[in-house]
C-alpha cells in the first residue's frame, strides 16, 4: 500500500488536482464577471494569469485565496487595462457592426468588407499585445503602465513565432467555444491561459532576466522606474 504522501505526489493526483482547480477557477471567474456586470472581467483575467503562472512554475500557493488577493493587489494596473480594453472593444465592435449592416442591407458591400479587412487584423494584433502584456506583467512588473504597453508591443513584434502560436491557440478556442458554447464554463478561460502561460514560460523568463540586468546598469540605477504601487 502506498503511503498518503506518495499518493499526494503521484502524477495522477497532481493532474487530477490541476484539472479540478482549472474547472473551479473557470467557474468562479465566469460567475464573478457576470455578477459584477463584467466590471471585474479584466481584473479577473489578470488574476487568472497570475494563478496559472504559479501552476506552471510550481509555486505552492493557496490557489483560490491568491486569485482574489491578486485582484486587490493589482487593482491599479487592472483598472488601466480595463478602461483601455473596453474602449478598444466598443470602438472595434461598433465599426464591425456597421460593416456587417452595410454588407447585409446595402448594395455597397465592398465598403463593409474593406473595413472588416482592417478591423479583424487590428483586433488580432491588439489581442496579441494584450496577451503579451499579461505575460510580461507576471514576470516583470517594475515598469510604468505606459512602458509595459510599449514593451509588450515590442515583444509582439520581435517574438513572431510565439505571437503566431498564441494567436492560433486563441482562434482555436474561439472557434471551439463558438460551435460548442456549453463548454464555456468548463474549458474556456482558465485552460486557455494555462496553455499560453506554459508555452511562453521560457521566453518570458529570458525577457525578465534581460530586463533585470538592464535595470542594474549604471545609467538606470537612480531612475524612478516604478511609479505605480500595486500593493
Amino acid at each position: 500500500m502506498k503511503s498518503f504522501e506518495e499518493k499526494l505526489n503521484s502524477p495522477f493526483y497532481k493532474y487530477s488536482k490541476l484539472a479540478f482547480d482549472l474547472l473551479a477557477l473557470n467557474i468562479i471567474f465566469i460567475l464573478m464577471s457576470a455578477l459584477s456586470l463584467f466590471v471585474l472581467f479584466f481584473p479577473g483575467l489578470i488574476s487568472l494569469h497570475k494563478v496559472m503562472n504559479n501552476f506552471v512554475n510550481n509555486i505552492d500557493e493557496k490557489t483560490y485565496r491568491t486569485f482574489f488577493q491578486e485582484i486587490k493587489r493589482q487593482w491599479s494596473f487592472s483598472w488601466r487595462v480595463s478602461i483601455l480594453c473596453w474602449i478598444i472593444i466598443i470602438v472595434l465592435g461598433v465599426i464591425a457592426y456597421v460593416d456587417i449592416s452595410i454588407i447585409v442591407n446595402t448594395n455597397q458591400s465592398y465598403l463593409g468588407y474593406g473595413s472588416l479587412i482592417i478591423v479583424v487584423p487590428t483586433f488580432l494584433v491588439l489581442t496579441s499585445i494584450f496577451v503579451n502584456l499579461m505575460l510580461y506583467n507576471n514576470y516583470y512588473d517594475d515598469d510604468t503602465f505606459k512602458v509595459m504597453l510599449k514593451k509588450s508591443s515590442l515583444i509582439t513584434l520581435k517574438k513572431k513565432l510565439l505571437t503566431f502560436l498564441n494567436l492560433i491557440i486563441f482562434i482555436c478556442f474561439v472557434v471551439l467555444l463558438f460551435f460548442f458554447p456549453f463548454l464555456i464554463p468548463f474549458i474556456s478561460f482558465s485552460l486557455y491561459i494555462y496553455i499560453v502561460e506554459a508555452i511562453n514560460k521560457k521566453a518570458f523568463i529570458e525577457i525578465a532576466n534581460q530586463e533585470k540586468e538592464r535595470a542594474l546598469k549604471p545609467e538606470n540605477l537612480f531612475l524612478p522606474v516604478k511609479v505605480e504601487e500595486k500593493k
